[in-house]
């Protein structure tokens, strides 16, 4: 397991939501999210990065906004869903090799450090981004 301790600043995500999913790799790699994802990809190209942030709801669930980030609100197409991510301290992690796929990697690296008490999740807004198709950084709210 492999982390480093990040500050984010913050940023503005527009994109298409999938409600009350619980975040994990199963979701991430969900047939619902790759169907918004090419959906994203058919409208903008690939030369932009893909997100996915979860973002908690006061009943425990979250929300999945597959999205893009932008510079401010106004450049968020109209109809997306709108998501302000406050500036916060977050566990990176990326795939070291554990699992063949890279979304299961960084998951259960999670999972690791949080059964090993390594981190406290926060339970904000936790966000994925991918860099490419096989690439993904992940970052988890924590407390400090």
């Amino acid at each position: 397991m492999t982390y480093t301790i990040v500050v984010r600043g913050e940023a503005t995500y527009g994109g298409l939501v999938v409600p009350r999913v619980r975040p994990s790799f199963k979701v991430s790699n969900s047939d619902l999210i790759e169907f918004l994802k090419d959906r994203l990809r058919d409208r903008a190209g690939d030369e932009h990065r893909l997100h996915t942030v979860y973002v908690p709801d006061p009943a425990g669930n979250c929300n999945a906004l597959v999205c893009f980030e932008y510079p401010d609100p106004a450049a968020v197409p109209i109809g997306d869903v709108l998501v302000r991510v406050p500036k916060g301290v977050y566990a990176r992690f990326a795939p070291n090799g554990d699992y063949h796929d890279p979304v299961e990697d960084v998951w259960a690296q999670v999972d690791d450090a949080t059964a090993s008490a390594e981190i406290t999740r926060a339970y904000r807004e936790e966000v994925e981004v991918w860099r490419g198709p096989d690439s993904v950084e992940l970052f988890i709210s924590i407390l400090v």
